[in-house]
């Protein structure tokens, strides 16, 4: 990595403010020199609790201090060190006072503010650390709402120290500046919460090996009376401590075990873990003193405070070598006639000196049984590469993280104690543990943070303060060169390659130094190969996301400027005028990245306007590929986004409007389609078109969703003014075409549909076109025209849509049934099944509702009318909770059809009954499916008088539908009902009828079952 002068960083920090309180009467009362020498020493007492907490002082404000935790190298306990260091200055300038009111006659108090968040911090050598960023504001407007010897914490900070403090909730406080109240928490003292969750509840999830082998080492080393280590690596949360927790529990009684924890910084720390174990003892080491050498006990007891709020001695009685063999001796000594397990948690954290007195003991104890379990990320290895390596019984054991199934077992066992209301967990848990279990890369910790924030915050919660600290204080500690190269990783994405870093890395790091980057970064457990050569991916997403959200904005925006540029270059478009899928979406990423970036940092960039412009097209030649796969959450979602770059009065508002109207009523999502529509009418609000566009949507979704009946007159006058506008014309003629569909009008909804393809084509429109080829085919099934040509249809756009698979499914669905009405019912049950499977795979919810339509028809087609009446009511109860009432009311009526034809009449007339209580105008199709039911439940009850009317009422409707198989439908059930009423004539006639309608839509298998009726009639005769 070629030299650089420091530059901006955006980093989280801890900002801690400190004021004075009554500093304008304390100047008012003293001589300016004595003032002046009372400050001084103010500003001792809080300086020296912030240095000994690790918090560098940014500047001095009057009497205020401001000062930041988590510079130059952050820690995931800065939030807790910047209110120890609060705690610390209330209590050095508490005792100040005390010293001072006897002589001086005044008394001090302060009040604290800790806030923690983003911010750019502008770190030089030489000059004044600057650091700025909205947290800097919110701290300071929390200790001015502070009381006198008040610590207030902003929420964040309040969630990372909940643990180790007692905080009480502050009301939301209105601060100066801040647009919505800001809730704050109070600090009462240090000592750690109590009352909190039992770990032990909660089962150790996939962790067998690991326990097997801990258990291995601890048989090995007491029954060869041996000094044996295991070295434990994870990364933070892995899970590391509480194995080694539940470990210790499963041994037996006899063992001593011994706990000390490595401290990241603080006075005296070196010996600070042996200084616990010593404590934990209780003085009864001394008891054994005899046992050990006479120079170890002095040396020892150097090592232990007896002032808990002081730090331990560091031991400066004795010397490095006469501690290290005293700790030695005082292991050889517990251990003489019990076995001895010693655990160093957080070895990472340990001084080159514990190192090398850990070394010492497990070289040199000798016929005892002592296990050494040392606890430490995989930073150890940084600090001491050949660890483990002189040992004669030494083994090292790495836990991974979870699988997908372990994580969810994890989470549901999380999760049994904090869901508070019974419905909760009935409606929400389940998918809330799925989303904690997948989000949070196999991590227990993280898992247990992401769970609790989700519950108390709700789903739209950020990644939780206390995660982003520990990934952060990993990141922190990082070679330059592995940091630069990890940011640009991570403006690529969760998966890249050495080549797509190149391209990055070209403004000064050398592919040498990108390389040795890289092998860092792996040994690190950073980032992990992928299969193909050259290819990596982040070890965890929520590191890439940590990376990503702490690297400068103007570097990540041009840095996805770059792959963008890149991808425009490589990726050619296909002949259609579209990128291949994957590069598009990629290209589609990086564009509306750079320009989002763009316009947080550099809103007035003169390349911002072209670069928005290439973003919002990107997006919406996207969105319109989504759309045509029936992806719709995507289409909506990337259809609206770059409608929202867009500017006003840019005339691709009118399409898109159109577009995502589409897309809402394919979800059922009428509130969105209306939406769309009345924002492309303020977006373009002189447009004449537009008007009228969107005035023609919203018929159309009136009768899509069964609103009112459809008012198309006027639109075609208005629109006869402007013949030249393709679209408004394009979606008139769909318009048209629905209503006739409606009114049961097949053949003129076709004519309809011709006529809007003409219109598409003009546009040059490959949407509206295989929109409106889509619709020609679906409406082949039940238009007049002859089931052969429909069929040779069905061919023409199967090739054509051969490699889209979602517009490939309504094609197939019209196949199969033309098949099954041909008599061709094993082709066409194949057909549904390849239909089924690709909706399926491509989880197309109302084309998967289509093909059981289409299943259900066939079924009654060969007679299986219970499957079929099954099939109905699924389908419709689905069209229902889509929004779609009109259609699932038909399907209802079928499946009303199909009980009769079981021979459950009464049943048959029960749901009659309850679909026509229902407010509302039926489509044609289902009123005619009624009356002719009603006339055959009549005449089987011997109603004959009810039975014919409902049979002229059949006949009448009839001649409003140009459906050949539904008038063949409703005539063999008139028929029927005319026969049983004794009307032989009318029987014969309309059964005739029927089959000449089947036939001339060529549908065989209908036709000669009505045939075969005709003749049963005829045979006694």
């Amino acid at each position: 990595m070629t030299a650089r002068a420091p530059r901006p960083a955006r980093r989280n920090v801890v900002v801690l403010f400190i004021d004075l309180v009554g500093s304008t009467e304390l100047a008012e009362r003293l001589d300016p020199e004595l003032l002046r020498h009372i400050l001084d020493r103010y500003y001792q007492a809080c300086t020296s609790g912030i240095g000994e907490h690790g918090g560098v002082v940014e500047k001095f404000i009057g009497d205020a201090i401001m000062a930041v935790f988590g510079i130059p190298i952050s820690s995931e306990d800065d939030a807790l060190r910047a209110v120890r260091a609060a705690h610390t200055a209330l209590a050095r300038v508490r005792e100040l006072s005390d010293g001072l009111a006897p002589t001086h006659g005044i008394r001090l108090e302060v009040h604290c503010g800790v806030s923690a968040g983003e911010a750019v911090v502008i770190d030089t050598p030489g000059s004044d650390l600057r650091v700025i960023g909205d947290t800097v504001n919110t701290a300071a407007r929390l200790q001015s709402a502070a009381g006198a010897g008040e610590i207030l914490v902003g929420d964040e900070v309040g969630r990372m120290v909940r643990a180790q403090a007692r905080l009480v909730s502050m009301p939301p406080l209105t601060l100066k500046g801040k647009s919505n109240p800001v809730r704050a928490w109070r600090v009462e003292s240090l000592e750690p919460q109590t009352g909190g969750r039992d770990e032990g509840a909660v089962p150790l999830v996939g962790r067998d090996d690991e326990m097997d082998q801990l258990r291995q080492a601890y048989r090995r080393s007491s029954r060869g009376r041996r000094c044996c280590v295991v070295t434990l690596l994870g990364t933070p949360g892995i899970g590391k401590s509480r194995l080694v927790r539940d470990f210790v529990h499963t041994l037996p009684e006899e063992v001593t075990v011994l706990v000390g924890r490595c401290r990241s910084y603080g006075a005296g720390i070196t010996y600070r873990p042996v200084a616990e174990m010593l404590e934990a003892l209780n003085g009864s080491w001394t008891d054994i003193a005899p046992l050990m050498e006479p120079s170890s006990t002095p040396a020892l007891r150097g090592l232990v405070t007896a002032d808990a709020s002081r730090s331990p001695r560091g031991g400066e009685e004795a010397g490095v070598e006469e501690i290290s063999r005293a700790v030695r001796t005082l292991f050889e000594a517990l251990a003489r006639h019990r076995p001895l397990v010693v655990v160093w948690e957080d070895l990472h954290w340990a001084e080159p000196t514990l190192l090398d007195l850990i070394d010492d003991v497990a070289t040199w104890l000798l016929d005892v049984a002592v296990l050494l379990v040392c606890v430490a990320r995989p930073e150890l290895l940084d600090a001491r590469p050949t660890w483990g390596g002189g040992m004669a019984c030494s083994s090292s054991l790495e836990l991974g993280a979870l699988d997908q199934d372990q994580m969810r077992l994890l989470v549901a066992a999380l999760s049994a104690g904090r869901a508070p209301e019974p419905e909760v967990v009935a409606h929400g848990v389940d998918a809330l543990c799925v989303r904690v279990a997948d989000g949070s890369d196999g991590n227990p910790l993280f898992a247990e943070l992401m769970l609790e924030t989700l519950v108390e915050d709700g789903e739209d919660a950020p990644l939780p303060p206390t995660i982003q600290a520990l990934l952060g204080a990993r990141l922190d500690r990082l070679g330059e060169g592995e940091r630069e190269v990890l940011e640009r990783a991570a403006a690529i994405g969760h998966v890249f390659t050495a080549d797509q870093l190149g391209l990055l890395c070209r403004d000064g790091l050398e592919e040498q130094d990108m390389g040795e980057s890289l092998r860092r970064l792996l040994r690190h457990r950073m980032i992990r190969r992928r299969e193909a050569p050259g290819s990596f991916q982040f070890t965890q997403t929520l590191t890439r996301d940590t990376v990503y959200a702490m690297t400068r904005k103007e570097l990540r925006a041009s840095w996805h400027l770059a792959l963008a540029d890149r991808l425009t270059g490589a990726g050619r478009p296909h002949p259609g005028g579209h990128y291949e899928e994957s590069s598009h979406s990629d290209l589609t990423h990086h564009l509306e990245a750079a320009c989002h970036l763009t316009r947080d940092v550099r809103p007035d960039d003169p390349s911002l306007p072209a670069l928005t412009e290439r973003a919002a097209r990107a997006l919406i030649d996207e969105g319109t590929q989504a759309l045509h796969r029936n992806d719709l959450p995507a289409a909506v979602g990337l259809l609206e986004r770059g409608r929202d770059l867009l500017p006003a009065g840019d005339p691709e508002h009118r399409p898109l409007a159109v577009r995502i109207c589409d897309a809402g009523v394919a979800r059922g999502d009428g509130d969105r389609a209306f939406a769309a529509l009345d924002t492309a009418e303020r977006m373009l609000p002189d447009d004449r078109r537009t008007r009228l566009t969107c005035a023609i949507q919203r018929e159309t979704l009136a009768v899509r969703f069964g609103t009112r009946p459809v008012d198309h007159g006027a639109l075609r006058e208005m629109l006869a003014a402007d013949p030249g506008d393709d679209l408004g014309w394009c979606r008139f003629h769909q318009l048209e075409a629905l209503a006739r569909t409606v009114e049961g009008r097949s053949g003129a909804a076709e004519d309809a549909l011709r006529e809007g393809l003409v219109r598409a084509r003009s546009l040059g429109d490959r949407y509206e076109e295989d929109r409106l080829l889509s619709g020609l085919c679906e409406l082949a099934q039940w238009s007049p025209t002859p089931l052969r040509e429909s069929l040779a249809l069905c061919d023409e756009l199967s090739a054509r849509f051969g490699g889209d698979r979602a517009l490939l499914v309504p094609v197939l669905l019209t196949r199969a049934r033309l098949l099954a009405l041909s008599g061709e019912v094993t082709a066409a049950r194949a057909v549904l099944a390849t239909a089924g499977r690709h909706a399926g795979d491509l989880h197309l919810d109302v084309a998967a509702t289509a093909v059981n339509q289409v299943r259900g028809l066939v079924e009654s087609l060969v007679g299986r009318h219970a499957e079929a009446e099954t099939l109905f009511r699924r389908c419709a109860s689905a069209l229902r909770r889509a929004g779609h009432t009109s259609p699932g009311r038909t399907l209802e009526a079928y499946a009303a059809r199909e009980l009769l034809r079981q021979g459950l009449v009464s049943e048959a007339g029960e749901a009659l009954d309850r679909l026509e209580a229902e407010a509302g105008r039926p489509q044609v199709r289902g009123e005619l499916v009624v009356l002719a039911a009603r006339a055959r439940i009549a005449s089987l009850g011997g109603d004959h008088g009810a039975a014919l009317a409902f049979a002229a009422r059949a006949r009448e409707a009839l001649d409003r539908t140009d459906d050949p198989c539904l008038r063949g439908d409703v005539l063999t059930e008139l028929a029927r009902a005319y026969s049983a009423a004794g009307h032989a004539a009318e029987a014969g006639d309309a059964a005739e009828r029927a089959v000449h309608s089947y036939l001339a839509k060529g549908a065989g298998l209908p036709a000669g079952r009505v045939r075969a009726w005709i003749a049963e009639q005829e045979g006694p005769r």
